[in-house]
């Protein structure tokens, strides 16, 4: 007989769903944000400028992210993600294949298609939407221990990935990652949506009660519930409202900064320093986004996201700063990577949590659906941008400060937010 949670405990089943989230993370967010490893290979294969190669990344992004409102349809469908994973994962791993075998740009674009619509089907987005459904205390922690696992993955895959594709060649290594990326999806499979769905409750469920009890005794419900994790507003979701399109727009900003990371590796070569810093510069960027992650998930549980957001955007902007100045040294570059790593909390992990703090559970899927749309726009559009901005004046010197200006948007923008959801919560 399975062991029930009547109060909202821990089970095996709770522990269970934040290592399968932790393995699903490190494939389909840190495998898929190292990819930029494989932009000079691919300039060699196909014999064309790196504007050309970064544009079926482009593609491959603007397609996941149109493809995510129908993924979050899906869900309010209740089709099974059983049903949904294992035809992304497949569509990914086909198109892949393919691309490293074709040596015609129009052809790897064309796939690139194909590969976006099955990396929507097993997105990040639905590892959020899981453990919020199994977890009511700590979310942020746990969210922030899984969700460092792309930096893990990204910060052990790089130097490996350099390495063999000095001995096994292109072909081989590119079908090899995009294997193992969708192989770290099938432990989710396991897992179901919601965990009433096996007679279980989500985590906390016992102190969301508890807090309901002591609000009759006189304390608010608001007050009580502070205690154990950030109330979320609940407040009802309009597209076309102002605080939602300066969400959207917050967001597409932010992923604009996170393309800078596919492109270290060059950088470094630019500045002529070796492929292997250039591979260093990218494990210190996601080192710096595991431990942002980290570091980001326990402040949302105790001091809120808004906060949590200032700090990481102060540090990501001390990042791009270094990453300007550095010039040829390997230490300061490496240190400007590391606080630079930390911006990709921010679209991903900080905006999830904005927005579910924003709009509540049950409004958080249709809400975060169009915010991780604009995550795949924003990268779509600003990795090309960089690759052009480098082929116009053959350094990444502009880039980085414009990096540095949407970042500067992005924080005038968050103070904003910050005021509407105070004059709400009066």
């Amino acid at each position: 007989m399975r062991k029930t949670n009547a109060h909202g405990e821990m089970t095996k089943m709770h522990v269970y769903v934040i290592i399968a989230s932790c393995i699903m993370a490190w494939g389909v967010m840190g495998m898929v944000n190292a990819y930029g490893i494989f932009f000079t290979p691919m300039e060699e294969a196909l014999g064309v400028n790196r504007a050309s190669v970064t544009l079926h990344y482009s593609l491959r992004g603007l397609v996941s992210g149109l493809s995510m409102p129908l993924v979050a349809l899906l869900l309010d469908r209740k089709v099974s993600l059983r049903i949904t994973m294992p035809i992304g994962m497949a569509l990914y791993l086909a198109s892949s294949i393919l691309i490293a075998r074709s040596r015609s740009v129009i052809m790897v674009d064309v796939l690139a298609v194909v590969g976006g619509f099955g990396l929507a089907l097993v997105s990040f987005m639905l590892m959020t939407v899981i453990l919020g459904n199994w977890f009511i205390k700590s979310l942020g922690t746990f969210s922030g221990i899984a969700i460092a696992f792309s930096g893990i993955g990204s910060a052990i895959v790089s130097p490996v990935v350099t390495k063999l594709l000095g001995s096994l060649g292109y072909e081989t290594v590119y079908i090899l990652y995009a294997a193992a990326a969708m192989a770290m999806v099938v432990p989710i499979l396991f897992v179901p949506l919601k965990p009433e769905d096996m007679g279980l409750k989500p985590y906390g469920a016992d102190e969301e009660g508890d807090a309901e009890k002591i609000a009759a005794q006189g304390k608010t419900l608001k007050e009580t519930k502070r205690r154990t994790h950030e109330i979320n507003l609940d407040l009802p979701y309009k597209l076309f409202s102002g605080l939602y399109i300066v969400l959207l727009v917050m967001t597409l900003l932010l992923v604009g900064d996170t393309t800078l990371n596919s492109h270290l590796p060059a950088l470094a070569l630019n500045r002529n320093l070796t492929a292997e810093i250039g591979a260093l510069l990218l494990s210190s960027s996601m080192v710096g986004n595991l431990v942002s992650k980290l570091v980001f998930g326990v402040m949302v549980d105790r001091i809120g996201v808004v906060k949590g957001f200032l700090v990481i955007m102060a540090a990501s902007m001390a990042g791009f700063l270094l990453i300007l100045l550095a010039g040829t040294s390997t230490m300061v570059l490496a240190a400007g990577s590391f606080l630079y790593g930390t911006v990709f909390t921010l679209p991903a992990m900080g905006m999830s949590f904005l927005a579910r703090h924003i709009y509540g559970n049950e409004a958080y899927s249709a809400a975060y659906a169009k915010i991780t749309m604009m995550t795949n726009f924003g990268g779509a559009i600003f990795v090309t941008v960089i690759g052009a901005m480098y082929d116009a004046t053959g350094a990444y010197t502009l880039p980085v400060i414009m990096c540095m200006a949407l970042d500067g948007i992005s924080l005038l923008m968050l103070f904003w937010i910050a005021g509407y959801i105070k004059k709400q919560q009066k």
